[in-house]
């Protein structure tokens, strides 16, 4: 299993960074033509406005034919030697940076791990290949997994997080999202508002407290003692496919310079207040009973629960975060359970941190 994982490992490591490098490539060689293409324009037009004047001078019988046709080669071969130094000078930097590609693939440097990047634009890991210009980092495809303890309040209003009347278990109830985000910048380059929307999954786990377990009748849950040994734990899980919308706003902007253009710097970490929503639609939902029975034998039952779980989720989630670091707290305006739970509290409110942020 060991060796499978390794050979799984390395043909990825070495498609990732053939490709990485074969994109590297294309993208200088278009740079490069497109440079050569405005080198010629530019100098062109130049020479065009020279020879225009001269031709004019001639006309008004201000020079001669001989001078004329004297002027007119100097003027070509002077743009000439223009067009070729500063051809030239592209075909340097172009075989400069394919030496340096050439170097990296015969030493064995384009492996994944190379392109691994701590705490840079914002993410934990990164997978960019850092040959990108400040423009293109100013969109991004990322993974997120996140960790959150969890509680359950009276209302949707209610902001109570360490609330004594649950009937869970805050510290040991949690929930654990897992999505995969598109943002882009809002507006101009140089604006500091982003917009980030994404898919993915989340699953809430309430401990329940009072060594209480989930007794379904029908389409009914509610709370009951234990007594078919030690309880060891109880809980009852939520899972959910979701789609949240964020608006990322940069809290100390700092700017760069690129081919002309003004643009934010978003190439290192920054100060960022996060505010946005999320829908989700429950797939499961089941009770989770962990126990020793009379016989000292350790045992676990699950049960899907159905009826009394509300299908559909909407919440608000605000965050405030520096580099890769991110502390969110999120609050559910929809209740998790509907009238055929007997629970005393049913709106979810959790408060947690971004475990692990990549981004391509």
């Amino acid at each position: 299993m060991k060796t499978k994982l390794t050979l799984i490992a390395a043909l990825f490591a070495f498609c990732y960074g053939h490709s990485q490098d074969k994109k590297y490539t294309d993208v200088q060689i278009r740079n490069y033509s497109k440079k050569i293409d405005s080198i010629i324009v530019s100098e062109k037009g130049k020479m065009n406005i020279e020879l225009d004047a001269l031709e004019k001078n001639f006309k008004e019988n201000k020079i001669s034919s001989e001078e004329k046709q004297s002027r007119r080669s100097e003027i070509a071969q002077k743009y000439e030697d223009i067009i070729n130094g500063k051809v030239e000078e592209q075909k340097n930097t172009l075989e400069a940076a394919t030496k340096e590609l050439v170097k990296n693939s015969v030493m064995g440097k384009s492996s994944i791990f190379e392109e691994l990047k701590f705490s840079q634009n914002n993410a934990l890991l990164s997978f960019r290949d850092p040959k990108k210009t400040k423009k293109e980092l100013l969109e991004s495809v990322d993974i997120n997994f996140s960790l959150g303890f969890t509680n359950l309040t009276k209302s949707a209003g209610s902001m109570a997080l360490f609330n004594k009347d649950s009937d869970v278990l805050f510290g040991k109830s949690t929930s654990l999202t897992f999505e995969v985000r598109y943002t882009n910048q809002l507006g101009s380059l140089t604006s500091p508002i982003f917009y980030r929307i994404g898919l993915g999954g989340r699953s809430d786990g309430y401990r329940l407290a009072d060594s209480k377990v989930i007794t379904q009748t029908g389409s009914q849950i509610s709370l009951s003692d234990f007594s078919l040994g030690t309880l060891r734990g109880s809980s009852i899980s939520n899972n959910y496919v979701i789609v949240p919308v964020d608006f990322v706003f940069v809290m100390n902007p700092k700017y760069t310079v690129e081919n002309g253009e003004k643009m934010l710097d978003n190439s290192k970490g920054n100060f960022r207040l996060t505010a946005g929503v999320y829908g989700g639609l429950r797939y499961l939902s089941q009770s989770i009973v962990q126990f020793e029975n009379f016989n000292g034998n350790r045992s676990a039952n699950r049960e899907n629960i159905n009826g009394s779980a509300n299908n559909f989720l909407f919440g608000g989630k605000l965050s405030v975060g520096y580099g890769a670091l991110n502390v969110f707290i999120k609050k559910d305006f929809t209740a998790a359970f509907n009238d055929n739970a007997q629970l005393s509290n049913k709106y979810g409110i959790q408060i947690g941190l971004e475990l692990l942020y990549v981004n391509f």
